[in-house]
């Protein structure tokens, strides 16, 4: 998959993500089959981005 070199880093809303970031999250979440709700983007509980997934009930 196409990777991405901007950084993430301050990002708090899902759709501000680079398209590749987001499908490359997308693409895991269909392999596994469940929702991937939170994404990391840092080493800080602050940092965490959370998402409403396709496979969220």
């Amino acid at each position: 998959m196409p990777g991405w070199k901007s950084d993430i880093r301050g990002i708090t809303n899902y759709e501000e993500l680079p398209v590749e970031c987001r499908n490359y999250i997308e693409a895991i979440e269909q392999e596994i089959e469940a929702p991937i709700t939170m994404v990391s983007n840092g080493p800080g509980r602050h940092e965490i981005i959370h998402r409403k997934s396709k496979f969220s009930k």
